[in-house]
C-alpha cells in the first residue's frame, strides 16, 4: 500500500498568514478559536497540489489583503514536505504577481498573476509537468474522498452509488439473468444497449402512448358533439322525391307558356335586323358627307401648306448661316490674335540680333604677372603661351557669334514665314466672313418674304354635315319609319307564379338534401368514434406491455442490486448503505443511504458518529485504491474516540487559544 505522509507545510503570505510553518507526526493537532487559520492550513494542502481549496473553488483570493485592499509586490506560497513510501518529495507552489512597465510610461503596473511550480527545489518548465508529478504521488478524485471524512457523504446520491459499485464489484447481468427465464428474455432483448438506455427507451415511449392516450377521450367527445342527430332518412327521401318531381311538372308549363310567343319574337327580331342595317347605311352616309367637306377644306388650304413648308426651310437655312457666321468671326478673331503672338516673336527674334551683333571682344591690357614673385612675367614661353591663349579666346568669340547671328537668323526667317501664312489665312477667312454675312441678309430676307405671304392666307374649315339634309339619309330614314310601323307589340308571358312556386320548392329540396347528409356525417362519426375505442385499447395494451417490462427491469435491478448492496455493507465496520428506498404508498425507488446498524441514517446522527462513519468509508476507499494520505477531521473537539485507521490524521480542533497550537 502506498502511504503519503505529510511531514511539513509552509506557508508565506498565504491567505490570512504571513509566514507560518508547522510539522506534522502521525497524529497532529492543529487547535485554536474560530477565524484563527485551522481550516486554511486544509485549504493551503489541497491548494499545493491541485490549485483549490477544500470547497473545490479555484477562484478565491490567496493574495493578502489588508484594509480592504490587496497587499502588492507579493508572492504567496505553500510548500509541502511528503513522505510517500519513505521517500521524501518536496512540493511548492507559488503565486507571483506580475508588475509591468508599459511602453510610454514611468510607473509599473499590476498585470495578473502566473503559478510557478517547484519539485525538490527545481522549477517546473510547465503546469503538465508538476500536474503529472502530483498524479503519480495520488489521484485527485481519490485525494479528496480519503482526506476529508464529510467529502464522500456529501456528493450525489448517484455519485455514492457509482462509486460503491466500484469498489464492491458487481456480479454479471448474465448471472443474475439465470435466476429467473423473465431476467434472460430482458437481457435477450436489449442487445446493443445497456439496461438503463433500454429502460429510458421505455420510459420516453411509454410518455408517448400515455400522451396520446390522454388526447382519445376529448377527440371522442368532440367527435361526439359534431356528430348530427339520428333522423327518419327513409321519409326524407321520399320527400325529396316528390318535391323534385314536381319541380319538373313546374319547369314543363313554364316552358309551354314560352314556346306559344316563340314566333312573334323571331320575326320582330328579323325587323329589327332590317332596322339596323338601314341605320349602320345611314352612319355611312353621313361619314361620306363628312369626309367630301374635310377633302374640299384640305385642297383649299394646300397652298398655305406649301406656303409654310417654305417658311420652314427658309428659316431652317437662316439658322444654319448664322450659325457659321458666327463660327467664321471666331476663326477670324483666333487668326487675329495668333498673328498678334507670331509678330510679337518676330520683333524679339529681331531685337535678338541686333543684340548679338552689337557685342564686341575686349582685350584685357597689361602684362602677365608670376605666380611666384608677383611681379611682370620674364619667362618667354609663358609669354608666348599667354599670347596664343589671347589668339585662341578671341577667334572663339567671333566664330561664337557668327553661329549665333546665323541661328537667330535662321529662326527669325522661320517666323516671318509662319506670319506671313497666318496673314494669307486671315485674308481668306475675312472675304469668307463677309460672304457669309450677305448670305445671312439675303436668307433673313427670304424669311420675311414667305411670313408676309403667309399672314395674308387664311385656314379654311370643313363645312359641317346635317344628316337631316342629306336626301339619301332622308330616304334612309322614311324607310326605317315604315319597318317600325309594321312591328306589332307582344305582351310578355306572365310565368311569375310559376317561378315563385319553383323557387319554394327548390328551397325545400335543398333542405332534404342536407338533412339527408346528416346521414352519411353520422355513419363517417361513428366509424372514427370506433377507431378512436379501438386505438384507446391498444395503447393501454401497448402501455401495460411497457409497464410489465418496466416491472422486470426493477426486479432485475433490485436482485442485483441487492446482492451488490452485500458485497458493498462487507467493506464497512460501522456504515450500512441502503440502495433502495419506499414511497409513502409502498413503492420501490433507488437511492443510496447511508445509515448505521441500527439502521439511523448518518445524516441524522451526531458529530462524532458522522465523523466516524466518514472513517470508516475512508478506510474502505484506502483499501481498495491501496493508498492512504493524511485525514484532515475538522470538528475534531466533538469526537471522543476515532475508529482504528492507519492514514495520518490532522485534527483540526476549535479551543479557546487566540492563535493556533499544534500539538
Amino acid at each position: 500500500m502506498k502511504n503519503v505522509i505529510l511531514k511539513r507545510l509552509s506557508l508565506v503570505n498565504w491567505k490570512g498568514q504571513k509566514e507560518r510553518s508547522i510539522d506534522f507526526s502521525n497524529e497532529t493537532s492543529i487547535c485554536g478559536a474560530n477565524a484563527t487559520g485551522k481550516s486554511t492550513m486544509f485549504d493551503a494542502f489541497i491548494w499545493l497540489l491541485f490549485g483549490k481549496d477544500s470547497l473545490d473553488r479555484k477562484d478565491y483570493n490567496i493574495i493578502p489583503i489588508e484594509n480592504g485592499k490587496r497587499v502588492d509586490r507579493v508572492d504567496a506560497e505553500v510548500c509541502g514536505v511528503l513522505d510517500v513510501n519513505s521517500e521524501e518529495i518536496t512540493l511548492k507552489r507559488v503565486l507571483h504577481q506580475k508588475w509591468v512597465r508599459k511602453r510610454g510610461t514611468a510607473v509599473e503596473t499590476y498585470d495578473g498573476c502566473e503559478t510557478m511550480f517547484y519539485i525538490n527545489n527545481v522549477k517546473c518548465g510547465t503546469a503538465k509537468e508538476y500536474a503529472a508529478k502530483v498524479d503519480s504521488i495520488i489521484d485527485e478524485t481519490v485525494f479528496k474522498m480519503i482526506t476529508n471524512p464529510s467529502f464522500f457523504l456529501s456528493l450525489k446520491w448517484q455519485d455514492q452509488r457509482s462509486q460503491l459499485f466500484y469498489i464492491a464489484g458487481t456480479i454479471s447481468d448474465e448471472q443474475i439473468a439465470a435466476s429467473k427465464p423473465e431476467f434472460k428474455a430482458l437481457l435477450d432483448s436489449i442487445i446493443g444497449k445497456t439496461l438503463t438506455q433500454y429502460k429510458r427507451e421505455i420510459s420516453a415511449k411509454k410518455t408517448e402512448l400515455n400522451n396520446d392516450l390522454k388526447l382519445i377521450p376529448s377527440r371522442i367527445d368532440q367527435t361526439r358533439k359534431l356528430m348530427p342527430e339520428a333522423k327518419d332518412f327513409d321519409a326524407l327521401q321520399t320527400e325529396l322525391e316528390a318535391v323534385e318531381s314536381e319541380i319538373e311538372r313546374v319547369e314543363k308549363s313554364m316552358t309551354d307558356k314560352s314556346t306559344a310567343i316563340r314566333g312573334q319574337y323571331e320575326e320582330i327580331q328579323k325587323k329589327q335586323g332590317q332596322i339596323n342595317d338601314l341605320k349602320t347605311k345611314q352612319q355611312t352616309v353621313v361619314h361620306e358627307a363628312k369626309e367630301k367637306a374635310a377633302n374640299d377644306a384640305n385642297t383649299q388650304n394646300s397652298k398655305r401648306r406649301e406656303t409654310e413648308g417654305k417658311l420652314n426651310e427658309a428659316r431652317i437655312t437662316l439658322s444654319s448661316l448664322r450659325s457659321s457666321f458666327k463660327t467664321q468671326e471666331q476663326t477670324v478673331s483666333s487668326l487675329k490674335d495668333v498673328i498678334s503672338k507670331q509678330d510679337e516673336k518676330v520683333e524679339n527674334k529681331r531685337k535678338e540680333w541686333f543684340a548679338e551683333e552689337a557685342k564686341t571682344y575686349d582685350v584685357k591690357e597689361g602684362c602677365l604677372t608670376c605666380p611666384v614673385f608677383g611681379g611682370p612675367c620674364g619667362d618667354p614661353a609663358a609669354k608666348l603661351l599667354h599670347a596664343e591663349n589671347q589668339s585662341k579666346a578671341k577667334q572663339s568669340f567671333w566664330d561664337t557669334k557668327q553661329a549665333n547671328l546665323d541661328r537667330i537668323k535662321e529662326e527669325g526667317t522661320n517666323l516671318s514665314k509662319v506670319l506671313e501664312e497666318r496673314q494669307k489665312e486671315l485674308i481668306a477667312a475675312e472675304n469668307e466672313l463677309t460672304d457669309q454675312k450677305i448670305k445671312v441678309a439675303n436668307a433673313e430676307k427670304s424669311v420675311k418674304e414667305f411670313e408676309d405671304m403667309l399672314a395674308e392666307m387664311s385656314i379654311v374649315s370643313p363645312a359641317p354635315v346635317i344628316a337631316e339634309e342629306l336626301p339619301e339619309w332622308q330616304e334612309l330614314d322614311n324607310q326605317i319609319k315604315t319597318i317600325q310601323a309594321t312591328i306589332e307589340e307582344v305582351k310578355p308571358v306572365d310565368t311569375s307564379d310559376l317561378k315563385e312556386q319553383k323557387k319554394t320548392l327548390e328551397s325545400r329540396r335543398d333542405e332534404l338534401k342536407a338533412e339527408l347528409s346528416d346521414k352519411e356525417r353520422i355513419a363517417k362519426y361513428t366509424q372514427e368514434i370506433n377507431d378512436l375505442e379501438k386505438k384507446s385499447d391498444e395503447l393501454a395494451q401497448q402501455i401495460a406491455d411497457l409497464e410489465k417490462k418496466e416491472f422486470t427491469i426493477m426486479d432485475f435491478t433490485k436482485t442485483k442490486i441487492n446482492e451488490c448492496e452485500s458485497r458493498i455493507n462487507n467493506l464497512f465496520s460501522i456504515v450500512k448503505f441502503e440502495l433502495f428506498d419506499k414511497t409513502i404508498d409502498g413503492g420501490e425507488f433507488e437511492a443510496c443511504i447511508a445509515t448505521n446498524k441500527a439502521g439511523v441514517p448518518i445524516s441524522s446522527t451526531n458529530t462524532a458518529e458522522k465523523i466516524n462513519a466518514g472513517l470508516d468509508i475512508i478506510n474502505a476507499l484506502c483499501r481498495f485504491h491501496n493508498v492512504t494520505a493524511p485525514i484532515f477531521i475538522d470538528g475534531r473537539e466533538s469526537v471522543n474516540q476515532l475508529i482504528p485507521t492507519e492514514s495520518q490524521i490532522i485534527n483540526l480542533i476549535v479551543s479557546t487559544d487566540k492563535s493556533l497550537t499544534i500539538k
